[in-house]
């Protein structure tokens, strides 16, 4: 039987390895500090799907709060091991994160999702989920000292 849960430290390493099927390179010492960090922020939580001690999927929700939407809880990550698909785990991670959202009073719920994950866009529309925009996303490493032109 599987249970949902939130994610404790211990889940650490279990949530690196999965983080590699979401294409991020992340270790257990990385994820141990992410999460330790998390927990300290408001409106963050993370669930996880757990079969006879062995986590299988995880799902990280936030609160975002905008100058030109409404406040919102996005799913800002969810992954289940590719063994477990089609079992469930994130039509239940995601319910989850509803249901967590509608008991702190959000109305929305959004999330992203790359481009090339096809199936997982036809499985947010399955589940009522609607697509709203497509867009590029952009990033800029702080740590080099190049200043802007």
């Amino acid at each position: 039987m599987v249970e949902i849960r939130t994610m404790r430290a211990a889940d650490a390493a279990a949530a690196a390895r999965l983080c590699l099927d979401l294409g991020y390179e992340a270790t257990e010492a990385d994820i141990s500090e992410r999460f330790a960090r998390l927990t300290t922020l408001p409106d963050n939580q993370v669930w996880v799907a757990e079969r006879d001690g062995v986590v299988l999927a995880w799902a990280h929700c936030r609160g975002v709060h905008l100058l030109q939407a409404p406040s919102a809880i996005e799913i800002v990550g969810i992954v289940v091991s590719p063994a477990c698909q089609g079992q469930g785990l994130g039509r239940r991670l995601l319910s989850a994160c509803e249901a967590w959202a509608r008991q702190l009073g959000y109305r929305h719920i959004r999330l992203r999702s790359s481009v090339h994950r096809v199936e997982a866009h036809a499985f947010y529309r399955h589940l009522g989920y609607r697509q709203l925009k497509t867009s590029h996303s952009f990033a800029r490493d702080l740590s080099e000292e190049a200043v802007l032109p």
